[in-house]
């Protein structure tokens, strides 16, 4: 599973991170505790998984896994 954050640019023109994409399937999951694909992601992420930044471009091979 490989994911990447989505931001975008607040009305202060401060870049915020809105959500993750999870790449293997394009699926946009919110920040919501409720979620149970944003559960999935956290713990991926606390597992040491590689999260990509909004501005960082997932490698070839990466983004299917």
């Amino acid at each position: 599973m490989t994911y990447k954050l989505k931001s975008q640019i607040d009305l202060h023109g401060n870049v915020v991170a809105v959500a993750v994409i999870r790449t293997t399937d394009g699926a946009c999951i919110p920040f919501d505790p409720d979620n149970t694909d944003y559960q999935a992601f956290l713990k991926y992420q606390a597992e040491g998984g590689k999260v990509y930044g909004a501005d960082e471009e997932v490698p070839d091979g990466q983004a299917n896994q």
